[in-house]
């Protein structure tokens, strides 16, 4: 999904709505978002860090990709989530 059909996907809903990340179709879980960061941010916030080695593109990533990092835990999904059409 491109960031353009995301905001096109979002704006159909309630601006004060929680955003979450449904993920594991085999046992979803439910999850906030931690934060929306760029895949060249990442990169360069390992190259700052001692803890990780450097991060580099692999086939099909771009430095402009937008990255969802899962927050905390909320609840158990559904598996409807996959069968549901947008």
């Amino acid at each position: 999904m491109k960031v353009r059909e995301l905001l096109e996907v979002l704006t159909a809903h309630d601006p004060e709505a929680e955003v979450c990340l449904l993920t594991q179709s085999n046992w979803p879980l439910e999850h906030g978002l931690a934060r929306v960061v760029a895949r060249g941010d990442l990169m360069d916030a390992a190259v700052d860090s001692d803890a990780e080695a450097p991060l580099r593109l692999v086939d099909g990533a771009a430095r402009s990709d937008v990255v969802l990092v899962e927050g905390r835990w909320l609840r158990y999904g559904t598996r409807a989530a996959w069968m549901v059409r947008r």
